[in-house]
């Protein structure tokens, strides 16, 4: 489905949080909006997870300091929440980007391929930051320590991840499409594997540890990082 735009900075302040709302809660499940601010959409985000918990999902795509730009997902708002749900959508969002980035380097719009490598270096080491000192910790201490375990081969991938996210952006900055194509072939590798071990046993087993109300906390937290 389309991505709709909202620059919230072209909204006068008096009547910007409930144009905002007014456009996401005309987002249809499966619809998303990227919504530009001029500050830190913390208020925002509170509010929706507040006022409409099982509405949104969303994510950043730049955290400042001149704009700050996030993703919102309408979601089904009766769907439990759950570490899949929101880690998996938020995997489908940064290959979507990568895939964007790549195409818009082959055919040498470079201005677009620069926002939008951009917005998957953010989103993929948000991701992996919050993994690392969120989600795994959490994991591990419910576990009773899982010591040499499946989460600590998650962290050494993402040490890769993330070598792999600075190649894609020299070659960004260099508008190089051959060097742009290799780190997308890197990445997508990368993920490939990544994302399968992670969607088909850690989410899951994540998911299975915790009753409903911890797991929605969790979330909560994840959404929040």
């Amino acid at each position: 489905m389309k991505t709709h735009e909202l620059d919230a900075r072209e909204i006068p302040p008096t009547s910007r949080l409930r144009t905002i709302f007014d456009h996401l809660l005309a987002l249809a499940p499966g619809e998303s909006m990227v919504i530009t601010a001029p500050h830190a959409p913390t208020p925002l985000l509170r509010m929706l997870l507040s006022d409409y918990p099982g509405r949104f999902d969303f994510a950043p795509l730049e955290l400042g300091p001149e704009a700050w730009r996030w993703q919102f997902a309408a979601r089904i708002e009766s769907q439990p929440r759950t570490v899949t749900g929101y880690l998996v959508w938020d995997h489908r969002r940064m290959e979507a980007l990568l895939t964007a980035t790549s195409n818009a380097a082959e055919a040498g719009h470079w201005g677009e391929a620069h926002t939008l490598a951009r917005g998957y270096a953010t989103a993929l080491r948000r991701h992996a930051d919050l993994e690392d000192e969120v989600l795994f910790p959490a994991f591990e201490k419910a576990c009773g320590g899982l010591g040499d375990g499946p989460t600590q081969h998650m962290r050494e991938e993402h040490v890769e991840v993330r070598r792999g996210i600075d190649q894609l952006l020299r070659a960004v900055a260099a508008r190089d499409a051959a060097a742009v194509a290799d780190a997308r072939d890197f990445m997508q590798q990368a993920a490939i594997e990544h994302h399968a071990k992670e969607e088909e046993i850690l989410f899951p087993a994540v998911d299975a540890t915790f009753d409903e109300a911890r797991l929605d906390a969790l979330v909560r937290n994840l959404m929040m990082f």
